[in-house]
Parts: structure tokens; sequence; C-alpha cells
């Protein structure tokens, strides 16, 4: 009787260790298409100024100088809550959020804008550069 619960309990463990096995392949696939679904979704941009790059992760990005936004740019001359980013189909969007010193596309200042590559956007004297992302 001990040995027939010793084996149920046996073949219990081993099925649920399979279920885990099952959920992590699972798991994982998931996130691969999730990453390729969110590349072809953000068409894999960033945002770059002098010393560094901001990849561009999510659908909607909040610039500014508050320790808040998704990109702080720690500069005077950039609002607490500058711009935001949007992205749909692939097309980013960057919005003036009501800034003091505006948002300026290539050295035009605009409300909202559809951004291409290697626009030049300046917020305050900050300049950043959209472009491909460049996997380091």
């Amino acid at each position: 009787m001990d040995t027939d619960k010793l084996l149920l309990c046996a073949i219990s463990a081993a099925a649920l260790d399979l279920c885990i096995l099952v959920l992590i392949i699972a798991s994982y696939c998931e996130k691969r298409s999730d990453k390729k679904r969110w590349r072809s979704v953000s068409a894999d941009m960033e945002i770059a100024d002098a010393n560094r790059s901001f990849p561009l992760s999510c659908d909607e990005i909040l610039i500014g100088r508050h320790a808040s936004a998704d990109i702080r740019l720690a500069d005077l001359s950039v609002s607490r809550y500058h711009a935001m980013l949007t992205v749909a189909d692939g097309v980013w969007t960057i919005t003036d959020i009501g800034s003091k010193s505006g948002v300026y596309v290539n050295g035009s200042l605009v409300r909202e804008r559809r951004l291409h590559e290697n626009d030049v956007i300046t917020l305050g004297s900050k300049r950043l550069l959209f472009r491909k992302r460049r996997d380091k």
C-alpha cells in the first residue's frame, strides 16, 4: 500500500515537473515573439545626445527634467514635463506637452510632428538625434 502511494507521488511530481517545463518553454517563445512584434511596431528606434542613447522601448515615452520622466534630461532649459513620444504602426510622433521653450524638429518649432530617421529634436538647449538603434 505504501509503495502504491509512493509511486503515485513520484508520478505526480514528474507530471508537475513536465507542466513547469512546458510553461517555461511557452513563456520563452512568447517573449521572443513579443520582442519581434515590438521591433516591428517601434521600428527599432532610439534617441541620442552626444553622451548617451535612449532606446525607445514602450509606446509612450515622457521626456523632461523631472525624475519621473522616462527620458530624464537634467538641464534647466528643459521643462519638467517637456514632450511625449508615441508610436503607432512603426510611426513615431513627438508632441509638446506645454513646455516653456518649445519642441523643435530640424530647426522648426512644432506642436506635434511625425519623426523620421535622423531628425534632430531640440528641447531647450538639448539636441537629440532620432535614429535606428545601434546595438552594442
